[in-house]
């Protein structure tokens, strides 16, 4: 199913569902009466995140956290099948409930079978990563598992009722604070973000390709640059530096990016120096490609800028419709290797703020962007990427 047609799904479906097994909820807990202490550690713990990979790979390094408190503790992902090919390289998980979401009755049928093996385990506790759903509730409340773990904010005050373990999302910070947020309520410990997952990379000059990323899922398209300034960007890059260009994308992006390389950069296209990979490797070889080929990534807020961060990738990325303060943290020693340009306008952030957005679509905060604003920014990274390289040199000339 199209995104579009998933979220009609989750907000008709889900008010229904949960108007129905709301009541039903309260009296069982009233007469039950269950246990949901956290003092006996879960022997599975079963994640839920159905929609965006970034987010996810986001929350990979509070995971991880909870893993080392919870060693005896099998964790388990339930997601889609691309978010499932995409996390599986990192190893965060012990075992991935694919769900097949290409069709409503394939969606139905799929999910009722991890609804049924879920019962058959042993000391469950859930964690919902969605921040907005309604389905993703009534899934975990299905489950029944013993303690429901969930972020609670004002436009899913519903959740106050049907999860055990409510946790306060805040808009105002990063995401990646509220994760571990999550992560501490879980393990009932102290965690605190590492840079210990961060590569340290210092041979980004020797490498072919600046990698670019103009490409969101249709959730917020609005987050896309103008094809002109995007043009603009990788002329500058052709004419002024000896790198190579490679453009990111799903498959469905593929005839996209030919078209905007047939139309704003024919004559570098002729002579080699612009690749598109959109849709050309699994994600393993895709993860590789970004980490060996790449000098740096230019991108707007999409899942590849947190790929890139995951990797060490320096990168920079364009916001407008999204606060950069609500999405990316940069780690001490990273201020030089991670940049970002942000318009803030008047309106922003509207993304995940507001259902009909001020400026219906009309995305000037990203067309008011100065092709000339990103090529200052580039051109200084490239300028510290080169200094690092002559420190490396150098250093390893004296000890030589």
């Amino acid at each position: 199913m199209q995104l579009p047609a998933n979220r009609k799904l989750d907000k008709y479906l889900g008010y229904c569902l949960i108007g129905m097994l709301l009541p039903v909820t309260r009296l069982l807990g009233i007469t039950m009466r269950r246990d949901h202490g956290l003092q006996q550690p879960p022997k599975h713990l079963l994640f839920i995140k159905l929609l965006g990979l970034g987010s996810l790979v986001v929350a990979s390094d509070s995971i991880q956290a909870m893993r080392k408190k919870l060693p005896n503790t099998r964790f388990i992902l339930l997601t889609d099948s691309n978010i499932a090919n995409g996390i599986a390289p990192f190893q965060v998980f012990d075992e991935i409930w694919t769900i097949d979401t290409s069709s409503l009755s394939i969606t139905i049928s799929t999910s009722l079978k991890y609804i049924v093996r879920s019962w058959q385990l042993k000391h469950l506790w859930v964690a919902d990563l969605e921040v907005y759903s309604k389905l993703t509730t009534v899934y975990s409340l299905l489950t029944m598992a013993r303690n429901r773990f969930g972020f609670h904010l004002q436009p899913v005050f519903f959740r106050k009722f049907l999860n055990t373990h409510n946790i306060p999302f805040k808009q105002t910070a990063c995401l990646e604070d509220n994760y571990y947020h999550m992560a501490q309520v879980i393990t009932q410990a102290e965690i605190q973000p590492s840079t210990e997952s961060v590569p340290v990379r210092t041979n980004e000059w020797d490498k072919p390709y600046i990698i670019l990323n103009n490409t969101c899922s249709n959730l917020a398209p609005v987050r896309k640059l103008p094809d002109a300034t995007m043009a603009a960007v990788c002329n500058w890059i052709l004419t002024h530096t000896h790198f190579r260009i490679a453009f990111l994308g799903t498959g469905n992006d593929k005839t996209t990016i030919d078209q905007f390389i047939d139309d704003h950069l024919p004559v570098y296209k002729q002579k080699g120096r612009l690749t598109n990979i959109a849709g050309s490797f699994g994600f393993e070889a895709y993860y590789h490609f970004i980490a060996e080929k790449g000098v740096c990534m230019i991108t707007i807020d999409s899942g590849p800028l947190h790929i890139a961060h995951k990797l060490g990738l320096p990168t920079i990325s364009i916001w407008g419709p999204t606060n950069p303060a609500s999405y990316i943290k940069i780690h001490p020693g990273q201020e030089n290797r991670q940049l970002f340009l942000y318009n803030k306008v008047g309106c922003s952030p509207c993304v995940h703020h507001q259902e009909q957005l001020p400026c219906g679509g009309n995305n000037f905060c990203m067309k008011e962007i100065a092709a000339g604003s990103i090529i200052e920014k580039l051109n200084g990274l490239l300028k510290h990427l080169q200094e690092e390289k002559d420190r490396v040199a150098s250093l390893e000339s004296v000890t030589g």
